[in-house]
């Protein structure tokens, strides 16, 4: 009797306990579906992403105003779009043929896929901008006094006007619709005479989000990258610009995009802010040796181990420290030479 008693017990115990497990092992089922089959909505958000790091965003055209062309760049969002929406079709981008478009495990289905990138000025990378220094000019008795006329420009300026512009980056969303399964029972010993007093399960359909949960029944959640480009790295503006000590703002005919760039630069820094120098040099000597206005630009590759080869041919005048000058050839010589010209380039002292 003990020993019946007892195999009594242990059943008794056995079905209670089964119907709890029973509960448990069916819903934990069910939540690690939704769980793995939401993670293919984030990765079908992010894939495109990366994939639009690959896409050109701007590149640098040999025109004297207007040298960054972002034209492209607008077309960067639809084309991530299309390709991502025709891969994750099924739900796995690691595959080139779709199969189907949904999902289905023990008691959870996902299906409807859909995939939106598009521009985003939240994600930003911006230069300085700002107004000009007030240039300071000497008066009499007092050098602190500022030009009362100054062109400051705009607050919006910059420098890399005409070069940069911050066009933003490219966010991307994802959804899904997840659907609970009539396999995942709706009734299981519950009721008034029942063991539970709740419904055992509720068969929804619900959306699934790349980022974050559905509000309203959408998703809000996006995920951001920014883009850009090393433009200078094309073939077409990887050429040499010779230094051309007599010809100011002359392009070089190698490399004009690059070219342009740097002097777009320092035309937006007002080039030498001032002609102060030339000034100076016309009243203690009677000329200025050099228009410290005018764009000189040297630019050599590692073919030539970043300096100027050879020394270029230049005026009577300032021909005896040219290599020094210009970085030619010897670059820094151990002792000065012997120059023939006095200070500021004024002959017969």
């Amino acid at each position: 009797m003990r020993a019946s008693r007892r195999r009594g017990q242990a059943m008794a115990e056995m079905v209670l306990g089964l119907m709890i497990f029973v509960t448990v092992v069916a819903f934990g089922i069910h939540f690690a579906e939704v769980g793995y089959l939401s993670l293919r909505v984030h990765e079908a958000a992010v894939s495109p992403l990366w994939d639009a790091t690959a896409l050109r965003v701007h590149k640098m055209m040999p025109n004297e105003d207007k040298i960054g062309d972002f034209s492209m760049f607008p077309n960067i969002a639809p084309a991530v779009t299309r390709d991502a929406n025709a891969r994750y079709r099924d739900f796995d981008g690691r595959r080139s043929s779709n199969n189907s478009s949904s999902i289905t495990h023990v008691f959870t289905r996902i299906d409807s896929l859909e995939v939106q990138c598009e521009v985003d000025d939240r994600v930003e990378f911006d230069v300085p901008r700002s107004l000009r220094p007030i240039l300071m000019v000497p008066q009499q008795g007092d050098w602190n006094q500022g030009d009362t006329t100054p062109d400051l420009g705009n607050a919006t300026d910059s420098v890399l006007d005409g070069v940069y512009e911050n066009v933003g980056g490219v966010s991307c969303t994802a959804n899904a619709r997840l659907q609970t399964l009539p396999s995942l029972t709706t009734t299981f010993l519950e009721g008034d005479s029942g063991f539970f007093k709740e419904q055992h399960a509720v068969l929804r359909d619900m959306k699934a989000c790349a980022s974050g949960r559905a509000i309203n029944g959408e998703c809000k959640g996006r995920y951001a990258i920014l883009l850009g480009d090393f433009a200078f790295a094309d073939t077409d503006v990887s050429g040499q610009c010779p230094l051309r000590p007599e010809q100011p703002d002359v392009p070089c005919g190698e490399n004009p995009a690059y070219y342009y760039g740097v002097r777009k630069v320092f035309d937006n820094n007002d080039r030498s802010a001032g002609r102060d120098a030339s000034d100076f040099a016309r009243v203690f000597v009677g000329y200025s040796p050099i228009d410290e206005s005018g764009f000189f630009m040297s630019y050599r590759g590692e073919e030539d181990d970043y300096q100027e080869p050879d020394t270029p041919a230049g005026e009577a005048l300032d021909a005896v420290d040219r290599d020094r000058n210009t970085g030619g050839v010897p670059d820094r010589p151990a002792k000065r030479r012997p120059s023939k010209e006095c200070f500021l380039g004024l002959l017969g002292c």
